[in-house]
């Protein structure tokens, strides 16, 4: 699942990790790299080549993990995607994805900065994270349709890709509207949004891993919203089942890094997830 042929070599790719977390306790490796100390990079690369998942796709973080990973991920024969920095909402969720924006006057300045350090895809942060306590509550969208289309199109011109951090119907819908390659988690997606997205081509990241690991292992910070992550999960695997079905592209992108989701064995995690789900073909595209 999700294989690509390079050099007449079978390998595989996670469509989405965070190589500035580690999936536990993040707080260590964190200031490792704010003190330029970059050895553990290197060791969760070699884990990922010794596994043969030799493209990796980051999504975004505030302390330029991703550009130096995307350097020694050269040295070891890993094609590495970073898009440096992510792009959220001045005050809102993101702040250790990327760089805050309030206005379009600040998306400009960021990016023509960002681009300085040949990005290889744009992330933007259009909403807040699934809350655990409350059903269908995703923290809100930050950005406006028009904010977000400018930012899209402003990378389309630069002939950057662009992943949007998008949960919600409506955030879904937006982010495919306005130009997205590919949305990434997508809880509480509708039938509406899985044509939308079948009809333009987007794909989907749906990233099964951060919740139904908690499941899967009686995760006990979350013990008490189990019953709540369940039914977000089998929601979401019904979707992804429906999307299948009408032909959306899917890809395997397992959020390795957030909590519950190591690298590595999260990508093998994903694939189970997505197995579950009856999903067996995946895009194998570059994106």
């Amino acid at each position: 699942m999700n294989e690509k042929v390079n050099n007449k070599n079978i390998y595989m790719m996670d469509a989405h990790i965070h190589i500035s977390l580690d999936g536990e306790n993040s707080k260590k490796l964190r200031a490792e790299l704010k003190q330029k100390k970059y050895d553990s990079l290197k060791k969760i690369l070699c884990r990922y080549r010794e596994n043969n998942i030799l493209m990796l796709r980051d999504g975004g973080d505030n302390l330029g993990a991703s550009l130096v990973a995307r350097e020694i991920a050269e040295t070891l024969g890993i094609i590495y995607k970073a898009p440096g920095w992510g792009i959220y909402k001045k005050g809102g969720y993101g702040s250790f994805l990327g760089r805050p924006v309030g206005d379009i006057s600040d998306f400009k300045e960021i990016f023509r900065k960002l681009l300085k350090f040949r990005p290889d895809h744009l992330k933007i942060v259009l909403t807040g994270l699934v809350d655990f306590e409350s059903y269908g509550r995703v923290g809100g969208i930050f950005f406006t349709f028009d904010e977000l289309y400018y930012m899209v199109q402003s990378a389309k011109e630069k002939n950057l890709p662009v992943m949007v951090h998008a949960n919600s119907p409506e955030a879904v819908r937006m982010a495919v509207l306005a130009g997205a390659d590919t949305v990434e988690h997508g809880y509480f997606i509708t039938e509406d949004e899985l044509n939308l997205m079948a009809e333009r081509g987007t794909v989907w990241v749906p990233t099964l891993s951060p919740l139904g690991n908690l499941i899967k292992n009686g995760d006990k910070r979350y013990i008490n919203q189990i019953p709540n992550i369940k039914r977000i999960y089998e929601e979401h695997c019904n979707k992804i089942r429906k999307a299948a079905s009408i032909g959306v592209k899917i890809a395997v992108g397992s959020d390795a890094g957030s909590y519950g989701v190591p690298h590595v064995t999260g990508f093998f995690d994903e694939v189970m997830h997505l197995q579950k789900c009856g999903v067996s073909q995946v895009t194998s595209q570059e994106i």
